[in-house]
């Protein structure tokens, strides 16, 4: 039983146009200021190349990166944009859509968040700022191949059956009757 979201195929091609776009206009610009007032036009030009060469960079690297950005597993949740390793689903206390800075996204709260610690520069500042609870997880939406609905719906699925498989063994383990053996 595994759920893996991946970024929009359409996402990263829209980031390389919006990248080519500042690039030419900058060059453009560039060639237009030049001829006009040459010592004028130089902090404005080089503003635009820089916001195009980092639209052209985001762009390379999420094309380039294949794996999900959101995998759902029998572990738990794995978001690469939060940390490397999975959340428990027994870590997890509970789940809301809810929207953050005006981007739909799927909030977590955890039992114990010194489990999970955000290990990635967009997750700390999240953190850092407030815009994240100390003992929540934001699973951001945007750019995903799903809504914030399908993922809570996956979660519940997912993470319910994962959680009462790990009830059945912990209660085989112990010796109870009436628990049913593991993968059994």
């Amino acid at each position: 039983m595994n759920f893996a979201a991946r970024y929009r195929e359409e996402a990263p091609v829209r980031v390389a146009l919006a990248g080519l776009g500042l690039l030419m206009l900058a060059v453009l610009l560039t060639y237009h200021l030049q001829q006009k007032a040459p010592g004028i036009a130089g902090a404005l030009v080089w503003i635009l190349a820089f916001l195009a060469l980092i639209a052209l960079s985001i762009s390379y690297f999420l094309l380039r990166d294949s794996r999900p950005a959101v995998r759902l597993s029998s572990d738990g949740i794995r978001d690469r944009r939060w940390s490397a390793k999975p959340i428990s689903w027994l870590n997890i206390a509970e789940f809301d859509p809810v929207r953050c800075l005006g981007l739909p996204a799927v909030q977590l709260r955890l039992h114990d968040p010194a489990l999970n610690p955000p290990h990635t520069l967009l997750a700390r500042f999240l953190r850092s700022y407030g815009f994240v609870d100390s003992n929540c997880v934001l699973l951001l939406v945007p750019g995903l191949d799903c809504t914030a609905d399908a993922l809570c719906d996956k979660i519940m699925s997912i993470g319910t059956a994962a959680i009462e498989a790990a009830e059945e063994a912990e209660l085989w383990a112990k010796g109870s009757p009436y628990a049913a053996p593991p993968n059994g």
